[in-house]
């Protein structure tokens, strides 16, 4: 469950929020499909995550966190739901995205702790 919230927290911020430098929507979908999956199955994420992206708050807006967080776990909850209808080499290829995505989180996560000392 770990490797699937950091997964599709960086998957979720990328498409959202899409600040300079973060991949765009279509870009979130090639990485996606790079790493196996298929146009289908990365549509049907991006899909989740643009009805999750139409109950984002207002800019200027004071976020509650706790309901963020409650809205998260509903959007890790929907994809996880979507892939279980994907194809098995699609659940594969996803399995392996999410791992890519932790591994990638953690060494950055590790370089900014080796800053900071």
């Amino acid at each position: 469950m770990f490797k699937v919230f950091i997964t599709l927290s960086t998957l979720t911020l990328a498409v959202l929020c899409a600040p300079p430098g973060w991949p765009t929507a279509e870009e979130a979908k090639a990485e996606m499909e790079a790493s196996g999956l298929s146009a289908q199955a990365a549509d049907g994420i991006l899909k989740i995550a643009t009805d999750f992206a139409s109950n984002k708050p207002a800019e200027g807006i004071e976020i509650d966190r706790e309901a963020a967080r409650a809205a998260f776990h509903q959007f890790i909850d929907k994809v996880n739901e979507y892939i279980k209808t994907q194809s098995p080499a699609d659940q594969t290829a996803y399995e392996a995205f999410v791992a890519k995505k932790k591994a990638d989180f953690e060494s950055r996560i590790a370089a900014r702790k080796a800053e900071n000392q």
